[in-house]
């Protein structure tokens, strides 16, 4: 989305300009123009301001007590700063390629600092194949400038995501609508390398969440699963029950219901 507000810091590595906007309370990372890629409320980080993250953080209530979870695509670090304040018990290592990016996180954005929160200045992709450490959940937001990386809609490298989960866990995806790698990879690759095993959410602002299993999509009690979300909402103080009932309604044939997760 376009962003508003001024411009506070401007710097340039070797994939080009990374800029910080702030409007009021929010304040933006930009790569190379002026669509906003990362938010965070600078008085509340840890408060996920774009729905497309509010979504991913659902796949935290379809995995039982997730330990360790892996972000690939830093950005401002919103993801890390939810699952940082809201999940104790949850280690993170998080992946990105822009090392002046891992410092804008900290010095702009208040990236925690914390020997539970690990972060590798590496390519998502080389990153995999190092073989690191089995994750529950697995969340991908990998983007350039000028659209998505194509790593996303690749069945070599999501078959490589789905290596790296623990059995039984969830391979979370952000894809953009608007791209045509994005109807490859829903329509093949992930159906491909997960068996089918897939849910999706498409947002209002573009974006589409897709939950891929390593242990099958699971059976949800359908009260359980929307009182969890509203829990989890009122913690993280974002409107979360809504998009489990979203993401109910959008997959009600694929989920199979049941009297409790499985």
């Amino acid at each position: 989305m376009p962003t508003k507000g001024t411009k506070i810091h401007s710097s340039i590595d070797e994939w080009g300009e990374l800029s910080i906007y702030q409007d009021a309370n929010r304040r933006m990372l930009c790569f190379g123009n002026e669509i906003e890629q990362s938010c965070i409320d600078i008085h509340t980080p840890e408060r996920l301001c774009h729905n497309y993250t509010q979504v991913m953080m659902l796949g935290f209530l379809l995995v039982a007590k997730p330990r360790h979870c892996t972000l690939l695509g830093l950005g401002a670090g919103s993801l890390a700063h939810a699952v940082f304040a809201h999940f104790p018990d949850c280690k993170i290592d998080a992946v990105e390629q822009r090392a002046e990016v891992v410092e804008l996180a900290k010095n702009w954005f208040s990236l925690p600092v914390d020997r539970r929160l690990r972060l590798h200045i590496d390519n998502a992709d080389d990153y995999l194949m190092k073989k690191p450490t089995a994750a529950d959940l697995l969340l991908t937001d990998l983007y350039f400038s000028d659209g998505m990386n194509e790593l996303q809609a690749q069945e070599d490298f999501l078959a490589r995501c789905r290596s790296a989960l623990k059995p039984g866990g969830i391979l979370i995806c952000n894809y953009w609508l608007r791209s045509s790698l994005t109807a490859h990879a829903l329509n093949q690759s992930l159906q491909t390398v997960f068996d089918r095993q897939v849910v999706t959410l498409s947002i209002p602002d573009g974006n589409c969440i897709t939950f891929a299993f390593d242990g099958g999509i699971p059976q949800l009690n359908t009260k359980e699963f929307i009182k969890s979300a509203d829990a989890l909402g009122e913690r993280l103080a974002i409107p979360l029950q809504k998009h489990a009932r979203a993401l109910m309604h959008e997959n009600r044939q694929a989920f199979r219901f049941a009297k409790s997760m499985r």
